[in-house]
């Protein structure tokens, strides 16, 4: 098992790979790390090109999923510039 902690800028125009595709399951942590800024930031798979087709993770909401093996995760804010912090656990 490895672990890998990382903090990303995002943008509203662009989404942002977060977490690369591993040939292993990946237990995910995503903190939008934007506090008193509420700028929120949509997470979802390559196919995220905007906020609207994302999932909802509001300012200092923090949320844990898994990622199967070949599935990579990306972030996008819905406006502003907040933070994803990302701690992966690869197992």
């Amino acid at each position: 098992m490895s672990i890998f902690a990382d903090k990303y800028t995002l943008n509203a125009g662009t989404a942002t790979k977060i977490v690369p595709a591993q040939v292993m399951a990946q237990q995910i942590i995503v903190h939008n790390h934007d506090h008193g800024g509420n700028d929120s930031i949509y997470i979802g798979d390559s196919s995220l090109g905007t906020a609207l087709n994302g999932l909802h993770v509001p300012d200092t909401e923090t949320l844990k999923l898994v990622l199967y093996p070949g599935d990579e995760l990306f972030a996008i804010a819905s406006s502003g510039t907040p933070q994803a912090h990302v701690f992966v656990s690869r197992l």
